[in-house]
């Protein structure tokens, strides 16, 4: 599969993997890469590439710790599994992936979670906001500076953040009304959960940095 792999900070210790692909190019014989690339033989070309970019990035992310030749495997959950002392993150979307690594702490709540969107289209937001925000978030970002469905994809991404930093100390699904928006800025946003999740509890409020332009962005949310 033809790909292009790049690397940025999203914060001066977080070091980001992106890989641009085509999954028009991909093969069924990229995947034999992938130690479990069983697990996928049922998946549509378009999810294995998917899968195949997520796990280029994420390999170069642990190269970067000094861990060579680690492809993630999936969880009973389909989370990524990482190697003892790290944890990270993947996410794609159209015909990008990225991926992060830190190194974890067995005496701290570490985790990480990175999401990359594509803006919702304004049409699209108006149709199912209903599912990503209440009545109270609706009214903070429309009164934040951005459109509404810049804002409505700032929070959906966050949200998926959250859910991936959490989920390995959770240990159970949780949907978006499990947190909701407390404020948004050019760099930040805050979520406070709504009722206790595993270890953590109502009030916990969790800081979401950002970036992106008027196509993109990339939520991410780092415990410990």
């Amino acid at each position: 599969m033809e790909h292009q792999l790049s690397q940025f900070d999203i914060s001066p210790d977080i070091h980001v993997y992106r890989v641009d692909f085509d999954a028009a190019t991909f093969k069924p014989e990229d995947l034999l890469w992938i130690p479990h690339h069983n697990r996928l033989s049922n998946a549509v070309n378009k999810r294995k590439a998917e899968h195949l970019a997520g796990r280029i990035a994420a390999n170069q992310a642990l190269r970067f710790h000094g861990i060579k030749d680690y492809i993630p495997g999936i969880g009973l959950h389909r989370e990524p599994c990482w190697p003892p002392g790290f944890t990270g993150s993947i996410t794609h979307s159209g015909n990008v992936a990225l991926a992060t690594v830190i190194t974890d702490n067995p005496l701290q709540r570490m985790g990480i979670g990175i999401d990359y969107e594509e803006i919702i289209a304004p049409q699209v937001a108006e149709e199912i906001y209903g599912g990503i925000i209440d009545c109270a978030e609706k009214e903070l970002i429309s009164a934040s500076p951005f459109s509404f469905n810049y804002a409505l994809t700032l929070v959906f991404s966050a949200k998926e953040s959250l859910f991936k930093a959490l989920f390995r100390h959770v240990g159970r699904y949780f949907d978006f009304s499990a947190a909701s928006l407390n404020e948004i800025d050019y760099q930040h946003l805050s979520l406070t959960l709504n009722h206790s999740l595993g270890p953590y509890q109502k009030g916990d409020t969790f800081i979401a940095t950002w970036k992106g332009d008027a196509a993109q962005l990339i939520t991410l949310i780092r415990l410990g």
